[in-house]
């Protein structure tokens, strides 16, 4: 639970910015000056005017050199203020943007499962809302004009307490007021943002799928845009509701706030009438009358100001909550290995997902020796991808251990042992960026090796066809003339992309679906053949790809069935030998109705 403290929040933010650099200061410093001077000058200008005018001997010369000095040196002012106020807005968003990178990095180094748990969601769309955006500038900046503002309102409130203490009193209960409504307001607010946060991701959520084009040949063979449609308008509505329910309070709180202005402005009129009755002349009239709706004015920027801070800083602080909060995030560990290959064994590994009761594994032990190629199959939801997301450190165990060349996986660096496998998973991600790059994924760009992978995939020829080849922009979602691959054409990049990797480890987790079966046996044989003596897991519930494979592992309800080599299970006709048989008679007709 994140407590907080108003005070404690802007100091964070000014110490951003003073890290950044100290001159940032010196110049708001200069601004803090000019912003008050500014609409001083322009308050004295038409009294000084209107006293030249009523002189009996009026020199018309003298009135225009006046205006003209003052009009050069508010001129001269504000270009000066505006130039200060553009160069520290682009200084701070420099800062707003280092702040931004830093979610980005804590991202990376996040568990995964965080990724998958909604109140965490929540949390992080806070954070990346309120400094993605330009808040971080705004707070700064207003923080400096509430204090050329205050510098201004000791001003205007020591002229007109010369005048009458009534005026002042008048104007401070008007915005007494407009504070106290304005901070009910934002109470108000503030107590429903949870629910428009939620509405939001599910809003965005609906949007995104509505417009990636990847799911346009689903939603139109099924029809499903209607049904998206619906949920979209539901939650549309139920945001509509709870900002109804914020405007209607607004609403009336807001004709308090008026009716209150109303009456202090009649104050400040009765009071000036009465004091031209008493030889008050027509400048002074102006002076005053400027000076009261000056402070008037002000004063309810200022609160407006307070209030937008208050506000502003309770995100800043779900920001600063969020970078300082320690979500298991990858941390020292070791970071050598003295080995080319992996041995990995499961010791009693149990696991289930967080705020859940089902076990996915039960009780797993599991050897696998440095080179040794394993297929791991089963039904769908046996437990085969939560094996992987185990062993790549994704979820840590609920029980038992997974040593690493004799090492419990968690003592190593998270980074450092990540980086040991090349893993392709049954979700492939394409990213928006050329062939080259998609396979390099920031390594450095051997192109022969680049060419080894892609013809290792059978997608080469297909690259060089292409008039850019390596450098062909993939998906239109940033170069127009992009080119979109095949879903078998995409589950092969994605494979050559693991090749290059060159990880100690190669896990394959059903990365083939979109190929007919003979295509993915054909690459997985050459897969096996380029790892050679790499340790290495396919995953699979078709088993004509296990073959090739040293030993096999079946899983069933959550536990290792069956293990042993293709031969053995093959002689313990059980689960696999049915699996394998019934499999077989298919490809045998495939092949069949392909030779006819």
């Amino acid at each position: 639970m994140k407590k907080y403290n108003f005070l404690n929040t802007m100091r964070k933010c000014l110490l951003e910015v003073w890290k950044a650099g100290k001159g940032i200061y010196l110049l708001m410093f200069v601004y803090t000056i000019l912003a008050t001077l500014l609409p001083i000058a322009g308050i004295f200008m038409p009294r000084l005017i209107i006293e030249e005018l009523q002189k009996t001997n009026i020199q018309f010369e003298q009135i225009l050199v006046t205006i003209g000095i003052l009009t050069v040196l508010i001129g001269i002012f504000s270009f000066f203020e505006r130039f200060i106020t553009d160069y520290v807005v682009v200084k701070v968003m420099g800062v707003r943007i280092g702040l931004l990178t830093g979610i980005f990095d804590k991202m990376n180094r996040l568990d995964y499962h965080y990724t998958e748990n909604p109140q965490f969601l929540n949390e992080h769309n806070e954070a990346f809302d309120v400094i993605g955006g330009n808040t971080f500038e705004e707070v700064f900046m207003r923080l400096f004009r509430m204090s050329s503002k205050v510098l201004l309102a000791g001003i205007y409130i020591y002229f007109l307490v010369n005048l009458t203490p009534f005026v002042v009193l008048g104007i401070i209960t008007s915005v007494i007021v407009g504070i106290i409504i304005s901070l009910i307001i934002k109470e108000v607010q503030f107590k429903k943002r949870k629910d428009i946060q939620s509405a939001h991701r599910r809003i965005r959520y609906f949007e995104q799928t509505m417009t990636d084009f990847s799911y346009g040949k689903d939603i139109r063979l099924y029809n499903y845009q209607d049904k998206i449609k619906e949920n979209y308008d539901f939650e549309i509505m139920s945001y509509v509701k709870v900002f109804k329910k914020i405007r209607n309070k607004e609403y009336f709180l807001g004709f308090l706030e008026l009716f209150f202005v109303l009456i202090s402005d009649a104050v400040l009129y009765y009071f000036l009438i009465t004091k031209v009755f008493d030889n008050l002349s027509l400048a002074m009239f102006s002076f005053y009358l400027l000076i009261a709706l000056a402070l008037s004015t002000l004063l309810k920027e200022f609160v407006e100001d307070v209030v937008y801070l208050i506000a502003q800083g309770q995100h800043l602080n779900g920001f600063f909550y969020f970078m300082k909060t320690e979500f298991n995030e990858k941390g020292e560990g070791i970071k050598e290995l003295n080995s080319e290959t992996l041995e990995l064994e499961f010791k009693n590994v149990s696991f289930k997902y967080p705020n859940t009761d089902k076990w996915i594994i039960k009780n797993l032990n599991l050897h696998i020796k440095p080179g040794e190629k394993l297929a791991i199959v089963g039904v769908n939801g046996a437990g085969k991808t939560t094996l992987v997301k185990l062993l790549l450190k994704f979820f840590n165990p609920t029980e038992g251990q997974i040593l690493v060349n004799g090492i419990d996986a968690k003592e190593y660096d998270k980074e450092f042992y990540q980086d040991l496998f090349s893993p392709v998973f049954q979700d492939i991600n394409i990213l928006a960026f050329s062939v080259r790059e998609n396979i390099t994924l920031g390594h450095s760009n051997d192109e022969d090796r680049i060419w080894e992978c892609l013809d290792a995939v059978g997608l080469g020829d297909k690259i060089r066809s292409l008039e850019n080849g390596l450098d062909t922009s993939l998906l239109k979602n940033i170069d127009e003339k992009g080119i979109v691959l095949s879903g078998g054409e995409n589950q092969k990049l994605a494979i050559a992309r693991a090749l290059y990797k060159n990880g100690k480890m190669v896990v394959l987790d059903e990365p083939t679906a979109a190929l007919d079966a003979l295509a993915e046996a054909e690459i997985y044989e050459n897969f096996s053949k380029l790892v050679q003596d790499k340790t290495a897991i396919f995953i699979s519930h078709r088993l004509a790809s296990t073959k090739f494979c040293d030993k096999i592992a079946l899983f069933n309800n959550s536990k290792l069935a069956e293990y042993g080599t293709h031969d053995e299970l093959m002689k313990l006709k059980g689960e696999y030998y049915n699996m394998f048989v019934i499999q077989g008679k298919y490809y045998q007709k495939g092949e069949e109705h392909e030779s006819q």
